[in-house]
């Protein structure tokens, strides 16, 4: 996977209220999931199964105040 000098501009997404990436591969999940950590970004990754779609890994960008509201609601 090619990822783009501003990490960000992969999260076209939202999930849950925050700007999400939905991937296929745990491979691709690691690598995005390893970029943030080096961008020192926050983020939370769920991993989510079904029928239509099979097993999906959603990384979300969240901001540090936003990480403890999330941690509540989940």
């Amino acid at each position: 996977m090619q990822l783009p000098l501003n990490i960000e501009d992969l999260f076209t997404q939202t999930y849950d209220g925050f700007k999400a990436l939905k991937l296929r591969s745990a491979n691709e999940a690691i690598t995005v999931e390893n970029a943030l950590q080096r961008a020192a970004k926050s983020y939370q990754t769920k991993i989510t199964r079904s029928k239509k779609h099979g097993r999906e890994f959603i990384v979300l960008l969240v901001s540090p105040s936003a990480e403890s509201a999330y941690a509540a609601r989940h």
